[in-house]
């Protein structure tokens, strides 16, 4: 009896841990479905109609620069527009000098929100640029945010997906994807590569050395897209759990 009794004890708890991490996982999902509606609500209109009236033709930049300036308005922080096209990276970039990540749990109305917002580095000036334009972002499990990175591991996505749009308020930056690679932070290793700490480089030396850490830890790449020095750059950082404190970091070069 007191075995029968133990297995209808353990039933029970298995049944409530089951429907608690049930429960914790709809609700999660829930929440990021409402985030996901939010901004696509957000997102300006891909097309526009053409002077024939009959078709369509894409938005160019100075189409939707009265949508950016608006979004502005509505909100300070709002410093641009990422975009991989044909990719669920579609999405409003802020920034907050001062407090660099408030934006890591809130979304563009400054609401308490997971998947948090696509944030630009304190140290980038994104409209200057800087010699490197860092944007972070969260590894969401539904794909939202950066949650779609590592799908720039396989070949054929890597090479069907290069092109990388950042819209500011000042000017469109088209990008092509070099490579992808993988690093850990907040170490005790005094060697660690704070890739996280650049903005500007000092001298073709400078700019060797970064380049040097980063193909070290390459795991895709376009030899062909390599970047030169003097040349503008922009890096997407996301979380990666392979390793304790990892990060996934996708590098491209304008165009």
């Amino acid at each position: 009896m007191k075995k029968r009794g133990f297995t209808i004890v353990l039933i029970i708890i298995c049944a409530i841990v089951f429907a608690v991490s049930a429960f914790q996982l709809i609700r999660y999902y829930s929440a990021n479905s409402k985030s996901e509606d939010a901004y696509a609500q957000l997102r300006p209109p891909a097309e526009k109609e053409s002077d024939d009236g009959v078709s369509y033709e894409p938005m160019s930049y100075e189409d939707l620069l009265p949508y950016y300036q608006s979004l502005k308005e509505e909100n300070g922080d709002f410093v641009g527009w990422l975009r991989i096209p044909d990719s669920e990276i579609d999405y409003p970039v802020m920034q907050t000098k001062d407090s660099p990540e408030y934006y890591i749990d809130k979304n563009f109305k400054k609401q308490y929100q997971t998947a948090g917002s696509l944030f630009a580095s304190e140290i980038s000036d994104v409209d200057k640029p800087t010699d490197m334009v860092i944007i972070y972002g969260h590894h969401m499990k539904t794909g939202a945010m950066f949650g779609t990175m590592g799908d720039w591991l396989e070949k054929d996505f890597f090479n069907a997906h290069q092109e990388v749009i950042f819209d500011t308020l000042t000017e469109r930056n088209e990008y092509v994807v070099y490579g992808l690679f993988k690093t850990q932070v907040y170490t005790d290793d005094p060697a660690e590569f704070a890739y996280y700490a650049v903005s500007d480089f000092e001298d073709q030396a400078a700019f060797d050395a970064f380049m040097q850490q980063v193909e070290s830890r390459m795991q895709i790449m376009d030899p062909t897209m390599r970047p030169m020095y003097g040349e503008k750059m922009i890096m997407l950082s996301t979380c990666e759990y392979s390793q304790e404190n990892g990060r996934l970091v996708m590098l491209a070069v304008r165009k």
